[in-house]
């Protein structure tokens, strides 16, 4: 370090989502003592609280805290598990056991238990899809040319086994997931864009095909326990959020909300970083090592503010951010369905829903007084859905429920619509200089997000957390410390690594004889 500075603290890092929380929390361990800085009131971004709606039912008075939407930590999730484990933090998590796909067309409304048929399957990965067929309601959502279609379904599925978006060079740059789907059978092909969209939170349009296919890696074709998730036990921000910020503070770092970031300047040894709080008042700290844990948007903002990160921005690719809508609908009954979620296609506006009696405990709570049921939709687009009216687009959500489960009919007591920012990661891939890493252009300065390239197959909760640990892992060994370690995500299982080496193969063949490298 230059002796011309000597820096308040030796690291800040710049956003309190999942990913500035992890690396705080990792260098905190360290004994670095970070400073965290939020723009927003709440620390946890896409995962933080909101406000608490409050209804009467039963003659009393019930409390429901607000989030931005329902999280599920994934089978392949391990280091966000190792660190939520390591602190105590969320142990009671709720397995996920049914889900449904519904489909809605022609003014009929089609259903099939999906989830344990996929993670359940008797039939190894990647052929594990296959214990769909011989589930009688999931057959009775099949038409004759999604029958004769299905070895063109398989076929280009399995392209995900050829290729690994997240570690080789793309591609796949000028094809979006559209492309995968353009001859599939009108059934499969609404299974599979609910499936995509519930995951990707955009139409097969917007959705970059390399993304598509990382999605389907790690999420489900490489192993069947991938599938498998569990639901935080209450709202994120009381399981999740609160408990890592007070670890982060117990081992001596230091969160402030309500500080936006809005310049980064280099100075010898290190980086000023200067930042507004709500009441307008203007702040300035220097650290050795600065930590940019911003969504895609909030991150090119701020880049793009600062001269001495400026001139890099427009050579870089940047993913969208995708807003979206939540809808949240209480009942006086519940219903007849014993599956705590589900996807939607067809005809309906929603996306998904989740049942959250079934989930958190306050809810359970509720119900078990009341016989009451609280479900949550998330609506994902396309704009021109997202454009109407909160009225309007709370009433088709509605009506989409009542369609689902009509035995719901005059029983809704209360209802929210919430809108969330576009900052939700449309996820693109790519291994070049061209997208943003761990390691930044700018010296001292480290990055980490569910956007980010990283040699690691991961997505969202868990990218987010395992760049937050290689960015803690940088600024730690640069300043003399130990690294972070990361826990490597499980291989494929047997059969569908033999798939993966075989497709591989042929890939290269195929290069070789064209005359490519």
């Amino acid at each position: 370090m230059s002796p011309e500075l000597s820096p308040e603290q030796p690291v800040i890092v710049v956003g309190g989502g999942l990913a500035g929380l992890t690396a705080a929390l990792h260098l905190a361990e360290r004994g670095l003592s970070p400073l965290l800085l939020e723009a927003d009131q709440h620390f946890g971004g896409r995962m933080g609280g909101g406000e608490t709606v409050e209804i009467e039912h039963g003659g009393q008075r019930w409390r429901f805290p607000a989030e931005h939407g329902i999280h599920g930590l994934w089978g392949q999730y391990h280091n966000l598990r190792a660190m939520l484990d390591r602190h105590g933090i969320a142990p009671n998590r709720v397995a996920a056991r049914r889900e449904d796909w519904v489909h809605r067309e022609g003014g009929r409304t089609y259903r099939a238990e999906a989830g344990s048929a996929v993670r359940r399957s008797p039939v190894p990965a990647p052929l594990h899809y296959l214990g769909l067929l011989v589930r009688p309601d999931f057959i009775a959502m099949l038409t004759l040319r999604d029958w004769i279609g299905l070895p063109r379904v398989v076929g280009s599925v399995y392209l995900a086994l050829a290729y690994d978006p997240l570690i080789e060079p793309s591609s796949l740059a000028d094809h979006n997931l559209s492309t995968l789907f353009a001859h599939w059978p009108p059934r499969l092909r609404a299974f599979m864009t609910a499936l995509m969209r519930n995951g990707l939170a955009a139409e097969p349009e917007e959705v970059p095909l390399g993304g598509a296919l990382a999605f389907l890696r790690f999420y489900t074709l490489l192993r069947r326990d991938a599938w498998a998730f569990e639901y935080l036990p209450s709202d994120a921000e009381s399981a999740l959020i609160s408990p890592l910020t007070a670890a982060i503070s117990a081992y001596g770092g230091e969160l402030l909300s309500r500080a936006h970031v809005d310049v980064l300047e280099p100075v010898p040894g290190g980086w000023r970083v200067h930042w507004q709080r709500a009441d307008g008042g203007r702040h300035v700290a220097t650290a050795a090592h600065v930590v940019l844990a911003l969504d895609a948007p909030s991150a090119r903002r701020l880049l793009a503010a600062s001269p001495a990160t400026a001139d890099a921005i427009p050579a870089l690719t940047w993913p969208c951010g995708l807003a979206n809508g939540v809808v949240r609908l209480w009942f006086d009954t519940a219903p007849t369905s014993r599956a705590e979620s589900g996807i939607c296609s067809g005809d309906f506006t929603i996306d998904n829903f989740f049942w959250i009696q079934r989930i958190q405990r306050e809810c359970v709570a509720w119900h078990a007084a009341t016989g009451g049921a609280l479900v949550e939709a998330h609506i994902y687009g396309p704009p021109e859905v997202l454009d109407l009216p909160d009225t309007a687009l709370l009433a088709l959500a509605v009506s989409d429920i009542l369609h689902a489960y009509p035995e719901l009919r005059g029983h809704m007591i209360h209802a929210t619509m919430q809108r969330n920012p576009a900052t939700h990661t449309r996820f693109e891939t790519g291994a070049d200089s061209r997208y943003l890493g761990v390691e930044s252009p700018w010296p001292a300065i480290s990055m980490c997000g569910d956007w980010l390239r990283y040699p690691h197959p991961a997505l969202f909760l868990e990218r987010a957390c395992v760049t937050g640990i290689a960015a803690a892992t940088r600024v730690s060994v640069a300043l003399g410390g130990e690294p972070c370690p990361i826990i490597p995500a499980l291989p494929p299982e047997p059969l569908a690594g033999a798939f993966q080496r075989g497709l591989r193969g042929v890939r290269r063949v195929v290069r070789r004889t064209r005359g490519l490298r």
